[in-house]
């Protein structure tokens, strides 16, 4: 199963970083599941949200007192458990190495 998930709306600079760090965690532990995934569909989401980032970078700060919720970003997604899903590629690499050099 696949499936792709975007946020559009109006972020200020805060909300769009904490939305950006969250959709990230959940890409680098959920998105290499499939040989698709894993070789094509999982990199190129993670360098489309590198741009992203970019863009969220100059967005303005958010207002105080303006009406709505405002999110907190949170840890930086380097911080966050979920950076430790970027070994999974890494992982699978290793493991069909050592399964070619068992084999020969």
């Amino acid at each position: 199963m696949m499936r792709f998930l975007s946020l559009k709306g109006p972020f200020c600079r805060n909300c769009g970083t904490s939305v950006w760090r969250d959709m990230t965690g959940k890409t680098l532990l959920q998105g290499w599941w499939s040989p698709l995934s894993l070789v094509i569909l999982t990199p190129l989401t993670l360098l489309w949200n590198v741009f992203t980032r970019a863009k969220l970078n100059k967005l303005p700060p958010p207002v105080p007192g303006q009406p709505g919720m405002q999110l907190d970003p949170g840890l930086p997604l380097r911080k966050r458990p979920a950076v430790w899903g970027a070994l999974i590629p890494v992982a699978w690499v290793l493991f069909m190495a050592f399964q070619i050099a068992r084999g020969s």
